[in-house]
């Protein structure tokens, strides 16, 4: 839900573990899986043709082990929902032989088996997940350092990398739905930041449209509430501002049962105060590489409710 600095910190320090500098990859992969949509694959710029739903819920179930080797029998509950007729190996092979043709020549730098399993070797930047958690990790390391313009981009580029559900041709045990909840989650952290950098660059009526369909469709999450009210406050409607802090106080209270949490409560007496930091002078807008200046960086949107240093 977001009511805390801390948790929002703690996400923020996660992301930075998984960030690569996406800068540094200067070719690209020969092979590419994408999993956030309907399982895809690429192969040295041409797209792979993968016949039958055995074939993508194969891959996608080996890529959902990130390199780890999986078991015949975890195979085939992810292609059967049980370990048919008791044996599993053989049956698992068939699939496995099918797509090692489909994938041609290109199968040995794909596929390795060793006594634990099969194992999709792939590294973080020829996949779309692995690629969108590095540009996540970057955007925000951007913006935490004052490159608000290299952050949108950067996070732009990591959400247009979705075209729907994770593991899509999986279902939805216990493995399955961790790591697809993880994703998500690290997706809606990107479409916040992804607006406080908009902020931070001036782009104050594109970022107010977005936050307001943002809340209406995660409306628990106060993060993207104090970024809208920040927003409408600074585009000169303090009383829409004001009327967005009552209602999601009313949401919490009423539904959850909570108080909304400090960096609201302390952006309201904020908002009452008409706090300058809250606004954005021209001097502040962002170009990529350079420091936020001015009354800012008294109120410039960070993650985990951080300020400028």
């Amino acid at each position: 839900m977001g009511n805390t600095a801390t948790a929002r910190s703690g996400v923020a320090s996660d992301i930075s573990r998984w960030a690569f500098d996406v800068r540094g990859s200067a070719t690209e992969a020969a092979i590419v899986c994408r999993v956030l949509g309907p399982i895809e694959v690429e192969i040295d710029g041409a797209p792979l043709e993968l016949r039958g739903a055995r074939l993508r819920q194969l891959l996608a179930a080996l890529s959902l082990a990130a390199g780890a080797p999986v078991s015949n029998d975890a195979l085939a509950e992810h292609l059967w929902g049980h370990s048919p007729h008791g044996e599993s190996g053989p049956n698992v092979r068939v699939v496995v032989h099918r797509l090692r043709a489909a994938l041609g020549p290109h199968a040995g730098r794909i596929f390795e088996l060793d006594r634990c399993g099969y194992r999709l070797v792939l590294t973080p930047e020829q996949t779309d997940h692995g690629r969108f958690a590095g540009l996540v990790g970057t955007g925000v390391q951007a913006l935490l350092a004052g490159r608000a313009a290299e952050a949108t981009h950067t996070l732009q580029a990591g959400l247009d990398l979705w075209r729907g559900r994770p593991w899509a041709e999986l279902g939805d045990a216990p493995d399955v739905l961790g790591a697809r909840t993880k994703l998500v989650e690290l997706r809606e952290l990107a479409i916040e930041e992804l607006q406080a950098a908009r902020l931070a660059c001036g782009d104050t009526a594109g970022a107010v449209a977005a936050l307001s369909e943002a809340v209406i469709r995660a409306p628990y999450r106060e993060r993207r509430w104090e970024l809208l009210v920040v927003g409408l406050f600074r585009s000169g409607r303090q009383a829409d501002a004001l009327a967005a802090l009552r209602k999601v106080r009313a949401l919490l209270i009423e539904e959850i049962g909570v108080e909304p949490g400090p960096a609201l409560r302390a952006l309201e007496q904020r908002l009452l105060d008409h706090d300058p930091g809250l606004f954005l002078s021209d001097n502040t807008i962002d170009t990529a590489g350079s420091r936020a200046t001015g009354p800012a960086r008294d109120f410039l949107t960070y993650p985990g409710g951080q300020r400028a240093s």
